[in-house]
């Protein structure tokens, strides 16, 4: 029964129903689309390309590895955990006899795969369709396997086969010279063969070289990459796999197969153990991650991203939700009223407006779910181009995100609507009509009719001789019949004289108050003022002032708790965990554990500014009260709507306050974190030139050539290691005379004492891991190599130059690119003869500091567009939002604005009130949400740079605030045109 009436109620209001289904599909498309991010980092494949010929390979293991044993209460826990290393860890060539002499095993192929940029003639990188380079012994073009097309296989050390598909786009023929940037000084090599692979190759260019001159650029003696393991005839690929695993471990017992980078070995062993004891063995598409680096590492960030976006945009979802139905229920007031003095109980408007919300929040869930997955799939492409995902992740779309989605739109959905049904299912019947024709909880006069000073006349000359003398006399009972009667003076547009129900919202100059329950009787009384023709005037006091009376006998009813006091404990609950958030977000130092409680804290202030919202937008009007009415009618007007309906007016304020508050968060975080490590690399680099590069990065053997006597030459590279599970920012600096180079500003000990034993650590890592000069740290570098070293010195510039800084010489035998970074050159050479000694060297640029740090601030742009694109779709949904709101908050006044066009007032004079209103709710809006956002990111300033001095662009923040004001302008101007197209008459008549 009930459904069938929501049924009916859902068909009869489609348009009261539109902005709650438009607030939820876009909720439930977002939520898709963060889910597909976060589905593809769980199960997203990463298929083989180069060992698709190999059904078996071994490779080292990619995980640092932490066990803990717990004994509590008599019983043991164990817990392992394992991070991914940064770089490629390699295995023993020697492991290749073991492989060799496993049974089953027909072929051992070693593979090597190093750096390897094709150059064009003037050093830049080659155009390779946008795919990464590797260079590899042609030994291992088997394991895909690569064939020879034409030429032959390289055989000197400076011959070359390249794949078919970087000669067609290239134009590259036999005989033709290819410069290549490897790990060492770039050399011209000769192309001898162009090769071909037997399957697909999509994500890669391959460089082959002959077996030594590949070790040789491979720069790991010793050691290979992994090995391909090809089977003897009519031996299957499990056999295989496990016979290898036995040899390797050293048991018969069957070895769980590796799926994904995390798994491995359970027990961590000293080096030489690990080697064998800790080699993994895939199969399947598992040997995709150990070809892939890379993508194997965004499975983690994308889980990150997917889940950080996600939550965010669960949040911010759930307060638009809550607030869109919120004035929808607030739009039905007066019909809820009614069906609450026809006897319905509370259980049964709550019980409709669920119903009525599940069928909402089921067609909208559905909807949304399925835009969700192109947007997610969009989504994923733009990670992909801005590369913070690389290609080899195949995007997985499976049914979980769209049906997580559906569930918590239908949910969500029903939750909001109970959460608005509060209030009118909970007041007793006559409380609810007393209250039908104004704002619930409003007093008596507050509205528009409250306004202390004269309306609005008609415009001169606009031809409007209208003077309205409304009169409302409330019948006994309720219904279509029951109501003020309307009557227009002769001269008006019409002059009909219909029962109409009374008419809801400011401005209307009339309410009635039917009479709720036998013994119940509601009088409504009405004080006209004459008016004369040329400008019709209506009344100074023209409120309603209703009165309920209790007959004898029959006892009254218990006042209901006013559920302001709720709302308002509730929003000061919210306000006080923000602000604690804000000072938590203070004492945070780095940014995964930062940016998280950043937008978690700008969401829960705009929580309570929801709850808070008809306190603050009173106090508002009575601070900008005085100077709008000396603006005129329109003016006096607007204050009144504001006075009035401050519960209205809060829900367009809402999103407002989130959409600026979350913008400029979102746009100011990136550069308060960049400008600060500017400052730092700006105070700390003291050398007189810096050499960079074009290509991947300046050989060993460019900053060879530019020592000199009397001159320091500072190499650069930088890696990520662990200590521990934690990760940490390092880099690699030469220790010859860097002081003349490089001053991180060290504020305990020396780095006179840098050396490959030995290592300097920023504030913040000495505070996190209780270190000082003297301390002994173990840590594991970027390709899993446990190294014990000393601190010491301690610098305070960690932000500008990384946590952790080592000897150059120990991380770049330890990464998969020892090209430096940068070369910092304190010389009293000019930057003319720098260039002539760096002449051989294509590709590298000799750069004063200041132009060096802007090309590294170009870089720092490219990450920032990821995070960028991250939150855009939170802030296009948050827009969504507000024109959603503001839309709703006009179409409701409709009868409104006829009355006052009844009364004299013309379009124009009530068009230019709507821009007052929402040029007032706009600078509340922008007061609230600038200083979430103020406060939020000069906690974060304080938290990540020690100072309070976030980085706002004014001109930036000056184009957010036009844009949402923009947006507040456009959506209250034209629902409000297209509700003044509608004849006055018609409007004020019509059954509502």
């Amino acid at each position: 029964m009930m459904l069938r009436y929501a049924l009916r109620s859902v068909r009869a209001r489609k348009a009261g129903f539109l902005g709650a289904f438009l607030a939820l599909m876009c909720a439930a498309a977002l939520i898709t689309a963060c889910g597909t991010l976060l589905d593809t980092g769980l199960r997203g494949t990463i298929r083989t390309e180069r060992y698709a010929a190999s059904p078996v390979v071994v490779s080292a293991d990619q995980n640092v590895h932490r066990t803990t044993v717990k004994h509590k209460k008599g019983k043991t826990k164990v817990k392992h955990k394992a991070k991914p290393i940064a770089e490629r860890a390699w295995l023993p060539a020697s492991l290749e006899g073991t492989l060799t002499s496993t049974p089953g095993v027909a072929r051992v192929i070693p593979e090597l795969t190093f750096l390897a940029q094709p150059l064009t003639p003037i050093g830049t990188g080659m155009d390779t369709g946008g795919k990464t380079s590797y260079g590899h012994a042609w030994d291992s073009a088997a394991l895909t396997p690569y064939r020879l097309v034409t030429g032959s296989a390289p055989q000197a050390a400076t011959d070359l086969v390249i794949d078919r598909d970087l000669a067609e786009r290239a134009r590259l023929r036999l005989g033709d010279r290819l410069t290549v940037q490897s790990t060492q000084a770039p050399r011209s090599y000769r192309i001898t063969g162009i090769a071909a692979p037997a399957t697909a190759v999509r994500h890669q260019t391959s460089l082959f070289f002959s077996t030594t001159e590949a070790r040789r650029l491979a720069a790991h003696p010793g050691q290979v990459t992994a090995f391909g393991v090809l089977p003897t005839k009519g031996t299957s690929t499990a056999r295989l796999r496990q016979a290898v695993v036995a040899a390797l471990h050293g048991s018969t017992a069957p070895h769980t197969e590796t799926t994904a980078p995390h798994a491995g070995s359970s027990t961590p062993h000293d080096l030489t153990a690990r080697a064998g004891a800790t080699a993994q063995v895939t199969t399947g598409d598992a040997r995709g991650p150990v070809e892939f680096l890379d993508a194997a590492t965004a499975w983690i960030k994308l889980v990150s991203m997917g889940g950080a976006m996600g939550g965010t945009s669960l949040l911010v979802a759930i307060l638009v939700v809550v607030g869109t139905f919120a004035l929808s229920v607030q739009q039905r007031h007066r019909e809820l009223a009614l069906l609450r003095a026809v006897a319905a109980t509370s259980g049964q408007i709550r019980k409709l407006l669920g119903r009525e919300a599940l069928i909402v929040g089921t067609v909208a869930g559905v909807a949304g779910a399925l835009l969700g997955i192109p947007l997610g799939a969009w989504l994923y492409d733009r990670f992909v181009a801005l590369g913070a995902v690389p290609a080899t992740l195949q995007h997985t779309s499976g049914v979980v995100p769209p049906l997580a989605a559906f569930a918590v739109t239908v949910l969500g959905a029903w939750a909001a609507a109970r959460i608005a049904s509060r209030r009118i299912s909970r007041i007793h019947p006559a409380q609810a009509l007393s209250e039908a024709g104004g704002e619930p909880g409003a007093e008596p006069g507050r509205g528009v009719e409250a306004a202390a000073d004269p309306e609005p006349r008609a415009h001169p000359g606009a031809g409007v001789g209208v003077g309205a003398e409304p009169r409302n006399e409330a019948e006994p009972g309720f219904g279509p019949g029951a109501g003020p009667e309307l009557r227009v003076r002769p001269g008006a547009e019409a002059e009909p004289q219909a029962a109409a129900d009374p008419v809801a919202g400011p401005g209307t100059g009339a309410q009635a108050s039917p009479q709720a329950h036998p013994g119940a009787e509601a009088t409504s009384r009405t004080h006209p003022e004459a008016s004369s023709p040329e400008h019709p005037r209506p009344t100074r006091d023209h409120s309603t002032r209703t009165r309920i009376k209790t007959s004898p006998g029959r006892p009254q009813p218990p006042p209901h708790p006013h559920p302001t006091h709720a709302h308002l404990l509730a929003g000061l609950v919210l306000l006080a965990l923000g602000v604690t958030l804000v000072a938590l977000l203070s004492q945070l130092r780095t940014e995964p554990a930062s940016t998280p409680v950043t937008f978690l804290a700008v969401v829960v202030l705009s929580t309570s500014v929801a709850l808070l919202g008809p306190v603050l937008v009173k106090a508002a009007t009575l601070v900008v009260g005085g100077p709008l009415r000396r603006t005129g009618p329109c003016g006096r007007l607007a204050v009144a709507n504001l006075r009035g309906n401050a519960t209205r007016m809060a829900s367009v304020v809402t999103p407002l306050t989130l959409l600026i508050g979350m913008t400029c968060t979102v746009l100011f975080v990136q550069p308060t974190l960049g400008d600060a490590a500017r400052a730092q690399v700006r105070e700390g680099v003291r050398a007189d030139w810096v050499v960079a590069s074009q290509g991947p990065g300046v050989p060993a053997e460019a900053a060879r050539h530019l020592r000199a006597p009397h001159d320091v030459v500072t190499e650069v590279v930088r890696t990520t290691v662990r200590v521990g599970l934690a990760k940490y920012a390092a880099q690699g600096v030469t220790p010859a005379g860097l002081i003349r180079t490089w001053d991180p500003d060290v504020t305990a000990g020396s780095l006179g004492g840098l050396t490959e034993r030995t290592a300097a650590v920023s504030e913040l890592a000495a505070d996190q891991l209780h270190l000082r000069p003297g301390s002994t740290l173990k840590l594991t570098l970027g390709d899993g190599t446990p190294r014990t070293l000393t601190v010491v010195a301690v610098y305070a510039r960690g932000l500008g130059f990384g946590d952790l800084t080592l000897a150059h010489d120990l991380v770049a035998r330890h990464v998969d690119n020892p090209l430096s970074s940068s070369v910092l050159v304190s010389t009293t050479r000019t930057q003319t003869q720098l260039a002539t000694t760096l002449r051989e060297f294509p590709g590298v640029q000799i750069l004063a500091p200041a132009a060096a740090e802007s090309l590294q601030e170009q870089r720092r742009q490219e990450n920032a567009e990821v995070n960028y694109l991250a939150m855009g779709l939170v802030l296009a949904f948050t827009a969504i939002a507000v024109v959603n709101t503001l839309a709703m908050s006009v179409a409701e006044r409709v009868r409104e604005f006829a009355l006052l066009r009844l009364a004299g007032a013309t379009r124009r004079q009530v068009l230019r009130m709507l821009r007052t209103e929402a040029l007032s709710v706009l600078s509340l809006a922008t007061a609230l949400g600038s200083g979430i956002a103020l406060a939020v990111l000069t906690a974060f300033s304080i938290g990540m740079t020690g100072r309070a001095t976030p980085s706002v662009t004014p001109l930036v923040y000056l184009t957010v605030v036009a844009v949402a004001g923009t947006l507040a302008l456009v959506a209250t101007a034209l629902p409000g045109r297209a509700a003044l197209r509608v004849r006055a008459v018609t409007v004020a008549t019509a059954r509502e």
